[in-house]
């Protein structure tokens, strides 16, 4: 089991996954919701105090010597505008605190709970993607990396994983390893029925995959590999890439890799 943290799942959500017969819960995570962006408060407050004292103070120069403080209405506003925004930072912090969410996997699917939302219990097969949406940022000689996992359900409800939740990036791996696995098999069996999957801009059939009007048989595909957060379709005896398309936000990119690696090497066997 590889919950992460400290994080303890209400009683309910084990009875939800009992009831579906989920099997063994694998991985857990919550979010921090009592955690404040201090430094971004900080800032806003010692900018509204100085904003406020000199608008203040120009409005007690303007009354003085002109008899109307309406002069300085512009920079008072201006002024309300930092502790505006604290305000409403504040506010929303305090009512995520009394909407805790949290998320667990086990084997046979996944349990979500968000508290005075009730909570949301599905096998695998009643998922219809799972999204990883991994996106690095560099700022000079400094890279940092957010993280989100977005998992839609048949139903149309969706829930998302980011680094708010403590252990995201193992608890989003083991997550998608298991939908994976379990999502591989049935999406083969709709492809040997003659289906055309999609995956997001791709589509998947048995004979080759493409975008749109350009599309490939599998036996001139020479190899797909993920490069640079880019999926990268290789044509055999071409030197670059012969389509390329976004990794972060491509709905169930393991099944994918899995049956076109599956479907290439079966086109090159015969």
């Amino acid at each position: 089991m590889s919950d992460s943290g400290t994080a303890q799942a209400p009683p309910s959500m084990r009875d939800a996954a009992q009831r579906l017969g989920l099997g063994t819960r694998m991985g857990l995570v919550a979010d921090s919701p009592n955690s404040l962006p201090w430094g971004a408060l900080i800032g806003l407050s010692l900018l509204s105090v100085i904003l406020l004292t000199v608008a203040v103070t120009f409005a007690v120069d303007d009354q003085r010597t002109v008899g109307a403080w309406y002069h300085s209405l512009p920079l008072l506003i201006l002024a309300m505008v930092p502790p505006v925004i604290l305000a409403w930072i504040l506010v929303s912090r305090s009512r995520n605190r009394m909407s805790r969410t949290w998320i667990a996997w086990h084997e046979g699917g996944v349990v979500y709970h968000k508290q005075g939302f009730g909570i949301h219990a599905y096998a695998w097969d009643r998922i219809a993607s799972v999204v990883r949406h991994d996106v690095k940022v560099v700022e000079g000689l400094v890279s940092t990396t957010t993280h989100q996992l977005h998992v839609r359900a048949a139903d149309g409800l969706s829930f998302t994983v980011n680094d708010d939740f403590a252990g995201m990036v193992p608890f989003a791996e083991g997550l998608t390893d298991a939908f994976s696995g379990a999502r591989v098999p049935q999406d083969a069996a709709r492809l040997e029925a003659g289906e055309c999957l999609q995956f997001g801009s791709l589509d998947m059939t048995l004979d080759g995959v493409g975008q749109e009007d350009r599309h490939i048989g599998w036996g001139e595909v020479e190899r797909i590999d993920v490069k640079h957060s880019r999926v990268q379709i290789h044509r055999r005896g071409q030197l670059r890439s012969w389509l390329t398309v976004p990794a972060p936000g491509f709905p169930n990119l393991m099944v994918f890799l899995t049956l076109a690696d599956a479907l290439r090497r079966s086109a090159s066997d015969r």
